[in-house]
């Protein structure tokens, strides 16, 4: 026998979990890399012919007499910030996490963003006193009712 559950349930739970992020979010910082083309050609920077630059870890580089440049770009999220294993919700009861590990919650809209990040400045309020760099520790996963409001993540320090 099934339970219809009213959709006003969903409906305030939503609403209440909505609130937390105002409650105990914080601003971060996505940190993204991106490929510019630069203006002025620098001889100095080496020439790469090859296919697989991408996996080469150069922020400049020469292709066809065009210099191109690793350039980052932040864009400001606010997530849920999780700093303790023993508050982390684990999607598996296997999962071992490292030492500096932090979770994140944030809403299912922001996952792109997230996905396309490379690492995360965790709490911008403080990024002038310290800045705290991590990088994404396997992939976002979907959490709370119905599963389709809510992402976690996790990271660990860069």
């Amino acid at each position: 026998m099934g339970i219809n559950v009213p959709e006003s349930v969903f409906t305030k739970y939503y609403e209440v979990i909505d609130s937390t992020f105002d409650i105990f979010g914080v601003e971060c910082l996505l940190v993204f890399t991106e490929t510019v083309e630069e203006s002025a050609a620098n001889n100095n920077v080496p020439d790469v012919p090859s296919m697989n630059i991408h996996r080469r870890n150069q922020d400049q580089y020469r292709r066809d007499a065009k210099t191109y440049k690793q350039v980052e770009k932040t864009e400001t999220i606010k997530l849920k910030v999780y700093w303790d294993s023993k508050n982390f919700i684990k999607p598996s009861p296997s999962l071992v996490l490292p030492n500096n590990s932090i979770q994140t919650i944030f809403f299912m809209s922001d996952l792109k963003k997230i996905n396309r990040a490379k690492e995360l400045i965790v709490h911008n309020g403080i990024k002038d006193t310290q800045e705290m760099r991590f990088k994404k520790l396997g992939q976002a996963f979907p959490m709370g009712l119905r599963q389709n409001r809510y992402c976690g993540c996790f990271w660990e320090a860069a």
